[in-house]
């Protein structure tokens, strides 16, 4: 995938996945103002070169549109993770633990990266019970085709519930925007 300017494969607009999202959007935080969710929104979106065709895709089960979705994941797994903070509501602030993050360059975040902070980990403890019976069938399903692979190699376990637990907030994270 090209996220410079959201184009993928042949003329196909791909628009970057919200792990993707996070990294760009901690870095335009990192200036250190409080932004509203639209202004980091089209922070973002000019500094990956995101074209009006990629911006102006829809979900196919409804009406929102893509990024933004997208970007909402990423504004809330940043800011359970602490490394945003919320002065009030659609506004946020890079945290002392996110200018902690950049000083470190990483070259990456994404859920598996966001699990070493415990509030993120309370955060995605909390949404398995709550969200439990929310579960697509095809994730119980592909979990359960996994069951013999954990037998083998226990640590795949803590992969599973991250990549789950992102499954399940990609389709529901609506419900979490406060």
């Amino acid at each position: 995938m090209n996220i410079s300017n959201g184009v993928q494969g042949a003329g196909k607009i791909d628009v970057p996945q919200f792990q993707t999202l996070m990294l760009p959007l901690l870095k335009v935080m990192g200036c250190g103002h409080e932004m509203s969710t639209i202004q980091m929104r089209d922070a973002v979106s000019i500094n990956l070169f995101m074209t009006a065709e990629a911006l102006n895709q829809h979900l196919l089960t409804g009406p929102q549109n893509i990024f933004n979705n997208r970007m909402g994941l990423a504004i809330i797994f940043l800011y359970k993770a602490c490394l945003l903070k919320r002065p009030r509501r659609a506004f946020y602030l890079i945290s002392e633990i996110g200018k902690q993050v950049l000083l470190k360059h990483p070259v990456e975040i994404d859920a598996e990266f966001l699990r070493s902070y415990d509030n993120f980990n309370k955060f995605g403890d909390s949404l398995s019970g709550e969200y439990e019976s929310l579960v697509p069938a095809y994730i119980t399903n592909k979990q359960l085709t996994e069951e013999n692979e954990i037998k083998i190699n226990p640590s795949k376990i803590h992969h599973l519930r991250v990549k789950i637990t992102t499954q399940i907030l990609e389709v529901y994270y609506i419900n979490l925007i406060d």
